[in-house]
């Protein structure tokens, strides 16, 4: 089973997430800060994390930055997940080179398919 780390200071996000992808047949990991979803990333072994941008401690592109400058974790892909717009979210994803994104608010099929493209992609590299 896939292990997803998502990393969201929203705790009932964190519960459709964990529901939804739970459903999907994933195992889901939750942290409500930036820190502790880097501690949690170099301590567990991810398929791949959904990541918010607007975080209480630090925000999205750092967390990006810690886990993508560190060779043991820079392959875990990673998706950006705000409601912070669109087009600004799209450029975050161009900046920093994520993996994608998911703009809230959002379908649970949506979310399932993205996670799904991704690591297929991520398989056949």
């Amino acid at each position: 089973m896939d292990k997803i780390l998502v990393i969201e200071d929203n705790t009932s996000l964190n519960m459709v997430f964990e529901i939804r992808l739970g459903e999907a047949g994933y195992s889901v990991d939750c942290a409500e800060t930036g820190l502790d979803g880097v501690s949690k990333a170099k301590s567990n072994q991810y398929k791949l994390i959904l990541l918010d941008y607007n975080l209480p401690d630090i925000n999205g592109a750092e967390v990006y930055n810690l886990l993508k400058n560190d060779n043991e974790f820079n392959q875990i892909p990673i998706i950006f997940v705000s409601a912070i717009g669109k087009d600004r979210l799209v450029k975050i994803v161009r900046d920093t080179g994520a993996d994608g994104y998911i703009n809230l608010p959002f379908k649970s099929k949506d979310v399932i398919e993205k996670v799904k493209e991704v690591l297929d992609r991520q398989g056949s590299e």
